[in-house]
């Protein structure tokens, strides 16, 4: 996916200290694949089975067709294949506001830190273009994923049906 001229979310400087988010491609599509086998039980706790082999070709073909997602490849800044995937939603649900509907890591890069700093990035990079809050949603399986976005400051604020609970934090200096 290619981001559009001029979009809400052209240009975003998502990159942290030790990873650089690169816009997703067809070109990143076994590179995500792979990040996404090498999180089986992130698959298994939330699906209820491994990804299937097309997981990460479905992901980019959704993303393409919506103009407010955009998918990351998180590569690390010393090289390297991607070690995880973003998949945010601008203005979504509802203007000012961003949700992240995924930021998975292999399992063996988990834990090391690359989940907060890209957090962080994203973050700065949402307020600087206006944004007041950051969503996500968590199925209650998920129990490491709750107190991951604890920890980094987002709050319940709200329950979907199927044992899903919705986080969200305000950002300093957005709308």
């Amino acid at each position: 996916m290619s981001l559009p001229p001029d979009g809400p979310g052209d240009d975003l400087p998502l990159d942290g200290p030790r990873l650089r988010a690169v816009p997703a491609t067809g070109h990143h599509a076994a590179a995500i694949q792979s990040c996404f086998e090498g999180a089986p039980d992130y698959f298994v706790r939330t699906e209820g089975s491994l990804p299937g082999p097309d997981a990460a070709i479905q992901l980019l073909a959704d993303a393409e067709v919506d103009a407010q997602r955009r998918v990351y490849a998180l590569i690390p800044r010393a090289g390297g294949p991607p070690v995880g995937v973003l998949d945010l939603m601008l203005d979504y649900p509802e203007p000012g506001v961003a949700q992240i509907v995924l930021l998975l890591f292999r399992e063996s890069c988990q834990g090391l830190g690359y989940g907060k700093e890209t957090t962080s990035a994203v973050e700065v990079a949402l307020a600087a273009r206006g944004f007041g809050a950051l969503r996500l949603s968590v199925v209650d399986e998920n129990v490491e994923a709750r107190a991951f976005w604890e920890r980094l400051g987002f709050a319940a604020v709200g329950r979907l049906d199927r044992g899903v609970t919705v986080y969200e934090k305000a950002l300093r200096g957005g709308a």
